[in-house]
């Protein structure tokens, strides 16, 4: 049963989506947060739930980040799902269908959202404890070349992939 306060946070989700496009990373890190109550109100996890706290840390060393570091090292198909945010943009339209809120972010604005999502990851390296480097989200040419990658405590980086959607 949905609480009063969670009904409240799902009225500020609403007014935030009913002017699209959420093209700033203030409005992007407010639809987040938001989102990320709802999530903890219901104890929810997920990679919704995953990129919800990352846009509010500085680094992400805990867990789910250590299952996430794990994941992402596998190098597969889910990685790939993972990095390219195609399974984000799935289950936050799936948050957004099962409490009837608007899923125009992740059809037609999708893209302006994900941009200034990643602009405030790429100050956020994904890190696990008792290895050496981080992942990372980089922008290498705008908004359609984005480079995702391993640094390690040297400085040096090892581009593992170039995301172009």
């Amino acid at each position: 049963m949905k609480t009063m306060k969670e009904d409240i946070i799902q009225q500020k989700i609403r007014r935030e989506l009913s002017n699209l496009p959420i093209d700033t990373e203030p409005r992007v890190m407010y639809l987040m947060v938001e989102i990320r109550k709802v999530l903890e109100h219901e104890n929810r996890g997920g990679l919704l739930r995953f990129y919800c706290d990352w846009v509010v840390h500085t680094k992400m060393d805990r867990n789910p980040a250590q299952d996430i570091y794990d994941r992402i090292s596998a190098d597969n198909v889910e990685s790939s799902q993972i990095i390219s945010f195609s399974k984000l943009k799935d289950e936050l339209k799936k948050f957004l269908e099962d409490r009837s809120l608007p899923t125009e972010i992740t059809n037609t604005h999708w893209e302006s959202f994900k941009s200034k999502l990643i602009d405030i990851l790429v100050d956020t390296p994904i890190e696990k404890k008792g290895i050496v480097g981080s992942f990372f989200y980089r922008k290498t040419d705008g908004v359609s070349d984005i480079e995702f990658g391993f640094k390690n405590s040297d400085g040096s980086i090892k581009s593992l992939s170039r995301i172009i959607e």
